[in-house]
């Protein structure tokens, strides 16, 4: 399943230190809340760099939870755009530099977001330590929208691993903890969606349905583009999987268009190999295998995306020799993902339109 799930700690402002200069606090402050904007709307490249100026004027006037509330954005924004090794490194910064200070907050937001990333790289036994680790933290700290995000992350982790009843149970949880702070139209969605998830693993294809649907609604309301690209993925899917090739590809261009701008590779490798999927159902082997391959072989493609292409690869591969096979994989290794991607959606459909 595709799985995103805000993280609440960046609606909140950065730390400020009374211990250094005023005027540059405040310009690295202004720098990191404009990257906050940007993340907002979905443009990670920009905010990334936003914040990557913000932390150079943290570094600068010597503030250390400046920095380290800083890193934890850049490395965000890194990760989403499929810089994995340097939010690692980012991650890890802004844990140091939170123990040193013993801000527990702080503490508990590197430790889930090192979760997270390592459940993005397949290493679920150290994402498993981090998330608990985080969790944990949050329930001293009585942060209760921080602990519901862990629960989320802990569930997106366990239906990774197959464990469908344990993370139904995570998710349950995370929304009875939200909901005695009051729900909101943002926790609405991520319910459905979640719910979704495990209906569309359990072959629950009605009910995922009807749960995708919804949370793309409210996404459309909250002007979420993360979350909308996951919900028409998945809708995508599921059209396909009901032959509603027409459907699925309209769903599916939609959310090309709308994951391009935000530079969420990650996210788009998820869109491509759905997109490999219908090529498939609608008979046209080379262009699908040409796409699982351009997707699965990007340095962003996520364990549990290429987990869930391995049927699909097997089937396509067995039309082609070896050597084809490797050819294939070496072309996919040298074009660009979204080049490759922005021609799909442009050019899907038109065939059908030239022959009416």
């Amino acid at each position: 399943m595709i799985e995103f799930s805000r993280d609440p700690s960046l609606a909140q402002p950065g730390l400020k230190s009374p211990q250094t200069s005023q005027k540059s606090t405040s310009k690295a402050y202004e720098l990191q809340r404009s990257g906050d904007k940007f993340f907002a709307a979905s443009r990670f490249g920009a905010s990334k760099d936003f914040y990557q100026k913000s932390l150079d004027a943290y570094r600068k006037s010597g503030d250390k939870p400046g920095i380290a509330a800083t890193l934890q954005r850049w490395g965000r924004s890194a990760e989403l755009v499929g810089e994995y090794g340097k939010a690692g490194a980012a991650f890890q910064e802004s844990l140091n530099l939170f123990e040193e200070l013993s801000h527990l907050g702080g503490i508990a937001r590197s430790k889930a977001h090192l979760g997270s990333l390592a459940w993005a790289l397949g290493e679920y036994e150290k994402s498993l330590k981090f998330l608990d680790e985080a969790l944990s933290l949050y329930k001293v700290g009585e942060d209760f929208a921080g602990e519901a995000w862990v629960l989320d992350l802990h569930a997106n982790l366990r239906l990774s691993m197959r464990d469908d009843e344990r993370a139904e149970s995570l998710h349950q949880k995370a929304f009875e903890v939200v909901s005695a702070l009051g729900v909101n139209l943002e926790n609405l969605a991520w319910n459905d969606y979640h719910l979704g998830a495990l209906a569309f693993f359990r072959s629950q294809i009605s009910d995922a349905r009807e749960r995708f649907s919804a949370a793309l609604k409210s996404f459309v309301k909250l002007r979420d583009d993360l979350g909308q690209v996951a919900a028409l993925t998945h809708l995508g899917e599921i059209d396909c999987e009901q032959k509603d090739f027409s459907g699925s590809g309209k769903n599916l261009q939609r959310a090309v268009k709308l994951v391009l701008p935000t530079q969420c590779m990650p996210l788009l490798a998820d869109v491509l190999t759905a997109v490999a999927r219908l090529m498939k159902g609608l008979g046209e082997d080379r262009k699908a295998v040409s796409l699982l391959m351009v997707a699965l072989s990007h340095p962003t493609c996520r364990q549990q995306t290429k987990d869930r292409m391995v049927n699909l690869t097997m089937g396509l591969n067995a039309h082609f020799s070896e050597a084809e096979a490797q050819k294939g994989f070496e072309w996919a290794r040298a074009v660009n993902l979204a080049d490759v991607a922005a021609a799909w959606a442009s050019g899907f459909g038109n065939e059908s339109k030239k022959k009416k």
